[in-house]
């Protein structure tokens, strides 16, 4: 809170200088103020939201999040629609959301705030999290900057062609974001019983394979609904959404990965594993932007988070062994390339059959005998425990 509310009123008042930084122009000073409040309001928010994952309350915590989309919906309805206010009116909407978050949480959880102060815990906490300040800071990195190499690389015509694809490809973060919320929580209940491997390895084919059946939905369906979203003018990100996609799908997978790291208190590899795969995507980035633009730039984001998940699984294996079942794994990849040709194969003609074809990933990997007695008793027996 301390470190937030310094960093928020220095924000505020350099305001006026850091529009003039990134924007060339104060006009926006605004914009910069209202991102002050919001980093106050969200990082006192995600304190009591961290109460719900502890506590294993999902309820609260999905009707927390529902309220501050639906007001940050009507509020840049009222604010862009109506008063017509442009990007003043889309932050101040955020920050209208932010401020409906913290009243919803406040009624919640003040039963569990207190003032008291323990320098042992300060201790322990400060031990444990300091490590992955950097590691923000790296991934933001990470995601960010190739837009802003696309444009010193002299391609700023192709920087919102990319943006949009990104975007879109990026879709798949929410359902990695959803998952790691629940599984930070889920690692530590789960780290002491007998077969704990054996769900991390369970956890991880199922979410495998919901994370390509949504990739499928990504990479099938945007060409199918871009035309009624996008002008024409965008259209050339429609071929670089299965790449960004596919990397995400890799940072899913470095999120299953790293369970040894965080149950061995184990956080300063977080900080190394994201910076030096930063440090690739900002060499991969210098190397093929020049020569492939916005195809450069999403082949060097999807190569990047595939080393992240490889690099985050060998040093994590070396602090906690997990046998994961790669072969069966693997049938979610040869399910969704069958899928993918088919698309290909059907091309834009039959539009009903290409939205049905996605579901029909489910029935190939019936097929092949994906789905493990073994498997699905354990995480049923699982359920039942928590």
């Amino acid at each position: 809170m301390i470190y937030n509310i310094l960093l928020s009123i220095t924000i505020f008042i350099f305001s006026e200088r850091l529009s003039k930084i990134f924007y060339d122009t104060v006009e926006y000073s605004q914009v910069f103020q209202y991102g002050a409040m919001i980093l106050i309001l969200e990082s006192l928010s995600s304190l009591a939201l961290l109460i719900y994952r502890a506590l294993n309350h999902p309820a609260g915590f999905v009707k927390a999040i529902l309220v501050r989309v639906f007001v940050i919906l009507i509020s840049n309805l009222i604010f862009l629609s109506v008063f017509k206010m442009g990007l003043n009116g889309a932050v101040l909407g955020n920050l209208t959301g932010s401020v409906s978050l913290l009243l919803v949480l406040s009624f919640e959880i003040k039963k569990f705030l207190n003032l008291k102060f323990s320098l042992k815990i300060f201790k322990n906490i400060f031990r444990y999290g300091i490590p992955t300040v950097p590691a923000v800071t790296a991934l933001t990195l990470l995601i960010m900057v190739d837009q802003y190499l696309l444009k010193y690389f002299g391609f700023l015509n192709k920087v919102g062609i990319y943006a949009v694809g990104y975007k879109i490809g990026m879709a798949l973060s929410i359902a990695v974001t959803g998952f790691r919320y629940a599984w930070f929580p889920f690692i530590f209940q789960v780290a002491g019983q007998k077969n704990s491997q054996k769900i991390f390895s369970a956890v991880f084919n199922y979410f495998n394979l919901f994370i390509i059946f949504l990739y499928l939905v990504i990479s099938i369906y945007t060409p199918v609904f871009f035309k009624y979203i996008f002008p024409y003018g965008y259209y050339e990100s429609i071929h670089i959404v299965p790449i960004i996609a596919l990397g995400y799908i890799f940072y899913g997978y470095y999120e299953n990965f790293m369970v040894g790291v965080y149950i061995k208190d184990k956080t300063n590899y977080v900080a190394l594993i994201i910076s030096i795969s930063a440090l690739l995507n900002l060499v991969l980035n210098f190397i093929l932007i020049p020569a492939y633009n916005i195809y450069g730039a999403a082949v060097a984001t999807a190569v990047s988070y595939i080393f992240l998940a490889v690099f985050g699984y060998v040093i994590s294996q070396r602090f906690y062994q997990i046998s994961y079942d790669f072969f069966n794994s693997s049938k979610t990849f040869l399910a969704g390339g069958i899928i993918l040709i088919g698309n290909y194969a059907i091309g834009s003609q039959n539009i009903f059959l290409k939205l049905a074809l996605p579901f029909c990933y489910f029935i190939i990997l019936f097929l092949l005998k994906f789905f493990t007695k073994k498997d699905l008793e354990l995480l049923k027996r699982l359920r039942g425990k928590t």
